[in-house]
């Protein structure tokens, strides 16, 4: 294998070195998750030859590097800022505090061995295949890996997609009926209206403006979601009545939900919301060459696992104190409409969700759509009817499904996650390190992922039973 990535079999003809799979899906994730730029050049640094990859001289020009912190904080932005953090109390609160806890430190630590694995295999190609993570399926996986992986992605960002239009949809709802309580706006409406009237012109818009500003707005609803369960939820209950006293009923904190078909219902919602990998290989490219071997990448990796695994631990925690098993799917549901803080969490919610939508899922499916009809190895992204047919029909499809499934939140995350997320953790950077230096363990891991995802689609799907 590593005789044919020398002779760039896996590469375009005519040179270059530049892998040429993935590459419109690639490039939507470099300018849309990789929030935190290098504001300088590393003294060692060379231009860099992927196309949309440090190219802007508002990225930092060619050739810039990032620091660890830099690097740290666009995967902790990455996995900790979307929409897990609404969802993940909900989840941690059907387990119970001390399986939920258990859950998250197995989601962690699936989480970091899988960029272990992403970073051996990248070691093991040249550095314009590890730009990205299509690129690196692409060079060692070949054609078969790539199609799997923008079908993967496809669906991916179908689910993100429902997820999205449908709480957003259920936010606003909410909101109009508290400023004109006598006017009901139906939920199914306030769903389509988002996704048609809202989210279809911003994922018409150039990627990279519309993510600046998502990604400041996908931090600060984290911050502010995090500080108000505990600051706000969790302080209340423990200058009132205790655990539980938030929750309006008489329940009481439970260790352990002691239900196998509960928890792989809800462990993909871990696993999902603790998942950095796509976002881990551009983020290690942009490393300069001292922070790319072992010591810098094990650092970078524990770091940025252990920052993320903190914030939905002390989130999760805090909200399971003030409510325990009363915690709602969306954690902001939990708060009253009139509460303005909380009116103020679902506004940042709403706006977080509308322009990560369209700035990233629609883009990303639109070009995984793209490499399906004309081939991975497509240059030329979809413009003009083409791009409004692809968006228009991704968001009526998303909008559909979120309507049949009445606005459900965790259910095309969780779903999306058994499928997707376990592939793109597991079973792919296990494939490639197996492929790459033959590590029985790391086959073993792409396995472990595939029982897990087939277990959870039927505990899901209600094939193993009710609780």
């Amino acid at each position: 294998m590593e005789d044919e990535l020398e002779r760039g079999l896996l590469l375009p003809q005519g040179g270059g070195g530049v892998p040429e799979y993935h590459r419109l899906s690639s490039d939507v994730i470099e300018r849309t998750t990789v929030l935190i730029r290098p504001s300088r050049r590393h003294a060692s640094a060379r231009p860099r030859t992927a196309r949309g990859v440090g190219r802007d001289a508002e990225d930092g020009g060619e050739g810039a590097e990032s620091t660890t912190g830099q690097a740290s904080l666009n995967l902790v932005l990455s996995a900790a800022g979307g929409i897990g953090m609404v969802t993940l109390p909900g989840s941690f609160a059907i387990l119970g505090y001390a399986e939920g806890a258990l859950a998250l430190v197995a989601a962690s630590t699936a989480a970091a061995w899988s960029l272990v694995l992403l970073d051996s295999a990248c070691k093991k190609v040249n550095k314009a295949s590890s730009a990205s993570y299509g690129a690196l399926v692409a060079s060692i996986l070949g054609p078969a890996g790539c199609y799997a992986l923008e079908a993967l992605t496809l669906v991916y960002c179908l689910g993100q997609v429902v997820a999205y239009v449908g709480a957003i949809g259920a936010q606003a709802s909410a909101i109009w009926g508290h400023f004109q309580p006598g006017h009901r706006l139906p939920v199914n409406w306030a769903t389509a209206g988002s996704a048609l009237l809202a989210m279809l012109p911003l994922s018409l818009l150039p990627e990279r403006g519309v993510m600046r500003f998502a990604g400041a707005a996908g931090c600060l609803c984290m911050v502010y979601i995090v500080a108000t369960v505990i600051l706000g939820d969790a302080t209340r209950a423990a200058l009132g009545q205790g655990p539980c006293s938030l929750s309006g009923g008489s329940l009481n904190p439970v260790a352990f939900g002691r239900s196998a078909t509960r928890l792989l219902q809800n462990l993909p919602i871990f696993l999902f919301s603790m998942n950095a990998s796509v976002i881990y290989v551009p983020v290690r490219s942009g490393h300069g060459p001292s922070l790319r071997g072992a010591p810098g990448g094990r650092h970078l990796i524990a770091l940025s696992v252990a920052a993320s695994a903190m914030l939905y631990l002390s989130c999760s925690a805090a909200a399971y104190y003030a409510y325990c098993g009363g915690v709602p799917e969306n954690v902001v549901d939990a708060w009253p409409i009139s509460w303005v803080p909380g009116l103020f969490a679902r506004v940042l919610l709403c706006l977080e969700l509308l322009v990560a939508g369209a700035g990233i899922y629609v883009p990303l499916a639109r070009a995984s759509l793209w490499h399906l009809i004309f081939g991975p190895r497509a240059k030329a992204a979809a413009g003009g009817w083409a791009r409004l047919a692809a968006s228009l029909g991704i968001l009526v499809l998303g909008a559909a499904a979120s309507v049949l499934l009445s606005g459900a939140l965790a259910l095309p995350l969780a779903v999306t996650a058994s499928l997707c997320v376990t592939a793109q953790l597991f079973v792919l950077p296990g494939l490639a390190v197996y492929r790459s230096n033959g590590s029985v363990a790391a086959l073993v891991f792409s396995f472990v992922g595939i029982a897990f995802g087939v277990l959870s689609l039927l505990a899901l799907f209600g094939v193993l039973g009710s609780d």
